[in-house]
């Protein structure tokens, strides 16, 4: 039973890490070249997120492939299509 509890704490500890991981990576680095201003009243799909930052990832915004899947998956969460902003 403890290790059961024990195993789902750290879940959920990976799932928060990973939530504002992203949020600090969009604060940190979308913050490098403009503020955060212009996501406010946008409501896109991860697809349409990827296809709006594509170009500022080919420009040299500086994350990894796995940052900038954490970059589009905090997008899509927090100002997805539906999503109270």
């Amino acid at each position: 039973m403890v290790g059961g509890v024990a195993a789902l704490i750290g879940i959920l500890a990976v799932t928060v890490s990973a939530k504002d991981r992203g949020k600090e990576l969009v604060q940190d680095v979308c913050t490098y070249c403009h503020n955060l201003d212009r996501l406010r009243g946008k409501e896109l799909s991860r697809e349409e997120w990827r296809g709006l930052t594509k170009g500022m990832i080919s420009e040299g915004a500086p994350v990894t492939d796995e940052e900038y899947s954490m970059i589009l998956d905090y997008l899509a969460k927090t100002y997805g299509k539906g999503q109270k902003q």
